[in-house]
């Protein structure tokens, strides 16, 4: 698997330069804010930093990912690093002050490097923001780092905001996305697919597992090979898999993965793209080289994802649909 310095280095050049920049001269703050949308592996240069900083063979001041000190740190096995979480509850007072009081005692490592990471930072109490606020501006020592981790930072105090050296993660393209899928394993379709619609490596591979999702890009599979010659057995196909009625958010779910994925194809089509694996560059082709309405098309799945957003007959809904589509196949 790819290093975290060579994924930083493709993936948020910008942070790279900064920290390399400041690691290599020992200039780096002594708080530092990471921000940016999910799916930026925010947590792991986190760790990353971690590392640099107690690593004995880093080059450049960046480090080597691979030494005891290292994998150490990685595995939550440091005794100098504290990581509070706050994705799944608040982080209380209490515990910046145990945070607090734990720092202020002689290092228990020989590096004597003192770290803590509050991931999801903004979800802190406000008194927990308040006592962090005065152990940023009053730290025990140099040897202190402060890692901060946020999606938002309008969320945290502005003046904590304030103390830190802000690291902004840009979100992930979709070619990012697709690749980090691709190297978690996924399928090449669900890589393709999803990497359109999420650009958060975990949510994909979430949203992979989920039984409507699966359902969806079967309809969308089967539409694109069968509508223009069999769109009536198409529609009693979906009707008796896919809307059956018998759990109906399930049948909604399962129809909105269908949408966007056909979306997906027919934007991929008009964009003159062939990507993603030989079924679909196939069918991408030949959409292509039809005398296919894909402006209509696009239409009126926006509109039918429009309506699926609002309280509505799944299956009235699924009907217009087809019957629209019919009519987009039209050569006008």
């Amino acid at each position: 698997m790819m290093k975290m310095q060579d994924r930083l280095r493709e993936n948020q050049p910008v942070v790279y330069q900064t920290l390399r920049h400041a690691l290599s001269r020992q200039k780096l703050s002594h708080a530092l804010l990471l921000c940016g949308p999910r799916g930026t592996e925010r947590r792991e240069t986190a760790i990353f930093i971690a590392q640099s900083l107690v690593c004995q063979h880093s080059e450049e001041g960046l480090a080597c990912e691979e030494c005891e000190s290292c994998q150490r740190i990685a595995q939550g096995q440091y005794a100098d690093l504290i990581v509070l979480d706050g994705a799944d509850r608040s982080i209380k007072k209490d515990e910046i002050l145990s945070l607090q009081e734990q720092f202020s005692k002689t290092a228990l490592e020989g590096n004597g490097k003192k770290i803590y990471i509050l991931d999801h930072a903004e979800n802190a109490t406000p008194e927990a923001l308040n006592s962090l606020l005065k152990f940023l501006e009053e730290p025990q020592g140099s040897d202190t780092q402060a890692i901060l981790i946020v999606e938002n930072p309008d969320r945290l105090l502005p003046t904590v905001v304030s103390r830190c050296q802000q690291l902004p993660f840009r979100p992930l393209t979709q070619k990012q996305a697709q690749e980090m899928a691709k190297q978690a394993g996924l399928d090449e379709t669900d890589c393709l697919l999803l990497s359109h619609l999420i650009r958060d490596p975990q949510r994909i591979q979430q949203a992979a597992e989920e039984e409507s999702y699966q359902n969806g890009v079967q309809m969308m599979k089967r539409f694109v090979q069968e509508f223009a010659d069999h769109d009536q057995e198409v529609l009693l196909w979906i009707h008796g898999e896919y809307l059956t009625g018998k759990e109906k958010e399930k049948d909604r779910r399962t129809f909105r993965w269908f949408l966007d994925c056909l979306l997906v194809f027919y934007r991929l089509a008009a964009a003159k793209q062939t990507q993603g694996p030989p079924w679909f560059q196939q069918h991408i082709a030949a959409v292509q080289s039809s005398s296919l309405r894909l402006d209509k098309l696009i239409l009126t799945l926006l509109e039918c994802r429009d309506k699926l957003q609002r309280s509505y007959n799944l299956p009235l809904l699924a009907d217009q649909l087809i019957y629209q589509m019919k009519e987009g196949l039209r050569d006008e």
